[in-house]
């Protein structure tokens, strides 16, 4: 992995306050990239920010529902505005949901599909917008071991990780043309808030917000004419592979 492709660059990082987008930024900022927050916890960004900025490092933090069509336009101009482009994003805000088919309500699977598929749509064609010109692009769209095999009570997550692989893919052919890279992450259980069971697990189980980060960050450094597609980290006692 050279890093050094990364020094000078800028990423923009969603669900960047905590777990896999917060470890993200720290990565980034590390290997000299300049990068830009969003999330809806402005108090915690604001001190993401302090603690990249004490490393040395350059960061900025835009208070963003990423489900809202100006909120994200806003996101992405701040971004030029303070940094002159983009040249990474990485979707990774998220929100799970563990509920029945039978008890779900379509707020909830509105508010699912929105956040986890509709703020990557919005998100990837402002940075679209940005890189076509450029030459070059990243966007790494984090799903989950969902899109592959879902669990049980959990339509609306599976629908919109399966969702997410697809926009993955269509991204991909349309940004052949531009040479941006469209990618898709699959983390299995990672000890984050948005599963806040997984915290509890055994060490030497739940993936770690920082093992994800560095994936990702690795499927990012690399030659601007690659593309590492797809990748998916899962834990070796986890019951995916195989028949029962």
């Amino acid at each position: 992995m050279n890093l050094d492709i990364l020094k000078g660059r800028v990423a923009v990082v969603t669900g960047a306050s905590s777990g896999i987008g917060e470890a993200c930024a720290l990565g980034y900022a590390a290997a000299g990239a300049k990068v830009v927050l969003a999330a809806r916890r402005v108090d915690r960004l604001e001190g993401l920010v302090r603690k990249i900025e004490e490393a040395g490092g350059e960061a900025l933090a835009v208070a963003t529902d990423v489900t809202d069509e100006e909120a994200v336009a806003n996101l992405f101009q701040q971004a030029v505005d303070r940094f002159g482009t983009v040249d990474i994003l990485i979707n990774n805000a998220g929100i799970a949901d563990s509920t029945a088919v039978y008890e779900l309500s379509l707020e909830m699977w509105r508010k699912v599909i929105d956040t986890n598929l509709t703020s990557a749509f919005l998100c990837s064609r402002e940075a679209f917008r940005i890189m076509k010109d450029k030459g070059h692009g990243r966007i790494i769209n984090v799903g989950s071991i969902s899109a592959r095999v879902p669990r049980a009570d959990s339509p609306a997550y599976a629908a919109s990780k399966w969702g997410l692989d697809g926009l993955t893919r269509s991204l991909a052919i349309d940004g052949r043309e531009f040479n941006i890279a469209a990618s898709m992450f699959n983390p299995g259980i990672v000890a984050t808030e948005i599963a806040p069971g997984a915290v509890k697990l055994d060490k030497d189980f739940a993936a770690q917000p920082k093992d994800i980060a560095d994936a990702i960050i690795h499927m990012t450094a690399l030659p601007d004419h690659l593309n590492f597609y797809e990748a998916m980290i899962v834990q070796n006692k986890l019951p995916f592979l195989g028949r029962g």
